[in-house]
């Protein structure tokens, strides 16, 4: 069941500036009507008594009646702590599939381009065996040649093919 409307108003309220109406007090005659309320003052003076009796018994039972239902709450609700966490519920129902996206056309694939030149013949080397230390392999192809007895340079080493 959920909590009705509220049906009293307030006696008199704080409000300030532009929002100030007629019942707004300030801080200090708050705290005066206070000090009197604190000293019993409204109980010692019979006249204001006699005239007041009535509300302040009326106010006295729903003070107790609040106090009630502070109890109530705190012993049989609860602090407002949250309590353990239930069980897990049942897997729900998957969800339908999303559309399948469109295709995009496989094209046929392009000519093959054309073969590059032929490298220059490279000089002829001197008759009989060639100082192996005296090779350069930085001017030398990286990748391994398709031909076999090709020097090539492999990571600075030049191997033959």
């Amino acid at each position: 069941m959920a909590l009705g409307n509220r049906k009293s108003s307030d006696i008199f309220n704080k409000k300030t500036g532009g929002s100030k109406d007629s019942k707004s007090i300030d801080t200090a005659k708050e705290t005066e009507i206070k000090d009197k309320f604190d000293r019993g003052e409204h109980i010692e003076d019979a006249g204001m008594f006699e005239n007041l009796a009535p509300a302040l018994y009326a106010i006295q039972q729903l003070t107790e009646d609040i106090e009630e239902l502070r109890r109530y709450i705190t012993s049989e609700v609860g602090d407002g702590a949250q309590g353990p966490q239930g069980p897990a519920g049942a897997k729900g129902d998957t969800g339908a599939a999303g559309a399948a996206g469109a295709r995009g056309a496989d094209g046929a694939r392009g000519p093959a381009g054309a073969d590059g030149a032929d490298g220059a013949d490279g000089r002829d080397g001197a008759a009989g065996t060639t100082d192996a230390s005296k090779l350069d392999a930085s001017t030398l192809p990286t990748s391994r040649p398709k031909d076999r007895n090709k020097l090539w340079n492999n990571r600075g080493v030049v191997n033959v093919s």
